[in-house]
């Protein structure tokens, strides 16, 4: 790049939500695209750990985790679409 050329930008946000009970932490991260797409991954763990930070933040990894997860799926959803069967791609990008 040569510094003239125009960048595009996309915003996706991230909001993580976490709901305590006596025995559990759940945490719910969604993200919401531009296009007004949304993925969720959901994360839950003991409430009895030492701190409940920890479990907390163990709650909010595998939320992240699972919404990796669904990203991941939905990519090789994407990709598999845009295969044909002899394994050429098709033209589904404006060239």
């Amino acid at each position: 790049m040569t510094g003239t050329e125009p960048t595009m930008t996309d915003k996706w946000t991230i909001d993580v939500s976490l709901q305590h009970d006596p025995y559990r932490v759940r945490a719910e991260a969604l993200l919401r695209l531009e296009d007004g797409g949304e993925f969720v991954g959901v994360g839950i763990a003991e409430a009895g750990l030492r701190t409940s930070q920890i479990g907390s933040y163990l709650a909010v990894t595998r939320a992240l985790s699972d919404l990796t997860a669904e990203l991941l799926e939905t990519v090789a959803s994407d990709v598999a679409r845009s295969i044909e069967v002899d394994g050429v791609l098709t033209a589904q990008s404006a060239n």
